[in-house]
């Protein structure tokens, strides 16, 4: 207990070099912020943290969180650097991809539109966050490590131009789909070192082929879920340019599966006779063991430009009936426990944003 401002004096030494520019040092509200955030029980907006800690009236500490020029990404790429010099985490880690949304009151705050609010599960005038997590299971440690603002696609638009200008948004930034941004991250983690065995996410994002397929491109396992009614394969089918069958009209040339393989929806596989189910305890939690049956199955899938991929599937049914389907690039040598353990590691996203 005697060491914790010690401790945090230190974290704070370790980070100040980012609240820095050439003419301005704002570092020490940072320190202030962040220690209001970790001793004061309730009441930790900017006004009460600077009366409480430094007698102030919470100006300095508005302008230092809305327009100082600190760059979150220095902040970003400072917790990278140290999970990547860190021992006990060169291996087992993973990267997990969500988002957090905010309810706002008006349409002024950067990034606000109308969208899918999974904290109330509706859709709500809100601000949305892909955040990115770096979790290692075997340390139980969790952070977040990177996030972009979502900015729906009419924020680009010319009628929010004055709106554009007015919240100081980059003129070099463009529109981005979520999993656009999520891949972005993703390979930002990457060229930085950041030690990680997989990336996971929800279905938002492994429902998008292109992102899987960037994944895949960048040389990185996935484990991400995917819809109930997504289709795959059972067997390797065959892609390629229809035979011309008439000589008037003009030849085919799209892609098409010319084999007789038909796809089937993972929800029928799982509700079929062609599915086998396996108990098995993953993993300890707060309200005891992780229990579930499972089923593990190569599949083939398409990407958008009609590539086949194998992938493994894996089905997760919970003792009220809900059914989880995640797909997987990894080996085929993989082991099925691992497969199965993997498929569930999102879980520590939830901690992160908890924490």
């Amino acid at each position: 207990m005697r060491r914790l401002g010690d401790d945090l004096r230190g974290f704070w030494e370790r980070f100040r070099a980012c609240f820095r520019t050439r003419t301005r040092d704002t570092s020490e509200h940072a320190y202030w912020y962040w220690r209001g955030q970790l001793t004061m029980e309730d009441g930790r907006n900017f006004a009460n943290i600077e009366r409480r800690l430094h007698g102030g009236d919470g100006q300095a500490l508005q302008q230092f969180m809305s327009d100082s020029p600190w760059p979150k990404q220095a902040v970003c790429d400072q917790v990278q650097a140290e999970i990547a010099a860190h021992p006990a985490l060169q291996h087992g880690g993973v990267l997990i991809l969500d988002e957090s949304s905010d309810k706002t009151a008006g349409e002024e705050s950067a990034g606000a539109g109308r969208q899918h609010n999974g904290r109330l599960g509706k859709v709500e005038l809100s601000v949305t966050t892909v955040g990115l997590t770096y979790a290692h299971p075997a340390t139980g440690t969790w952070v977040l490590i990177d996030g972009e603002l979502f900015l729906p696609e009419q924020w680009f638009s010319a009628a929010y131009a004055e709106r554009r200008h007015a919240v100081g948004l980059p003129a070099e930034r463009a529109f981005a789909s979520k999993p656009e941004l999520g891949l972005q991250m993703i390979r930002r983690a990457q060229a930085r070192g950041v030690p990680f065995e997989l990336a996971a996410c929800d279905d938002l994002y492994g429902r998008n082929r292109a992102f899987r397929a960037g994944l895949d491109a960048a040389q990185l396992q996935y484990a991400a879920e995917i819809p109930s009614d997504t289709q795959v394969y059972l067997q390797c089918p065959k892609v390629g340019v229809p035979r011309r069958r008439h000589t008037h009209g003009k030849p085919p040339t799209r892609l098409r599966v010319r084999s007789r393989h038909v796809p089937h929806e993972v929800r029928a596989l799982a509700r079929s006779g062609l599915t086998t189910w396996e108990r098995v305890a993953v993993r300890h939690t707060e309200r005891g063991e992780l229990i579930a049956d499972f089923a593990v199955r190569p599949v083939w899938t398409l990407t958008a430009t009609m590539q086949v991929r194998r992938e493994w599937l894996v089905t997760r049914r919970d003792d009220d009936g809900r059914l989880t389907f995640v797909v997987l690039n990894a080996p085929e040598t993989t082991p099925v426990q691992t497969l199965i353990e993997r498929s569930c590691w999102r879980y520590f996203t939830e901690r992160t944003y908890q924490d």
